[in-house]
């Protein structure tokens, strides 16, 4: 079994359970059908190029999944078949698993040294 890198585009004007229930909807296909979801990273809402379906944005979700190279269609026809889903591409997985991006709350447990006083005293 190959990892593949999933990710669809949804409706931007879902809410938050809704966007929850179709990840979990397109976890549950891929695993109907053998495969192994290792990580899912909501990435938000983003502008796209152009216009799908009267839609300027989306939310867009990446899952890196693994499964059989023969199932990796029907992978891609399930994911497409949901309503909410405006876009769908599948690419083999390349590298190690990027890091889900860092919730905003982290800078501010910054030591206080780095708070803004400089840690050297400045020559003349």
């Amino acid at each position: 079994m190959n990892s593949y890198d999933l990710v669809y585009i949804v409706r931007p004007d879902l809410e938050p359970d809704a966007l929850k229930t179709v990840v979990d909807r397109i976890t549950q296909r891929i695993g109907d059908q053998g495969g192994r979801v290792e990580a899912v990273d909501v990435w938000g809402k983003r502008r796209m190029s152009f216009t799908i379906g009267k839609h300027r944005e989306g939310l867009y979700v990446h899952t890196r999944l693994t499964v059989d190279p023969q199932k990796v269609t029907e992978v891609r026809r399930l994911a497409s078949m949901n309503e909410e889903v405006l876009r769908v591409t599948v690419t083999r997985a390349v590298g190690k698993l990027p890091e889900p991006a860092a919730p905003a709350a982290a800078p501010a447990a910054a030591p206080p040294a780095a708070a803004g006083a400089p840690s050297q005293p400045a020559e003349a």
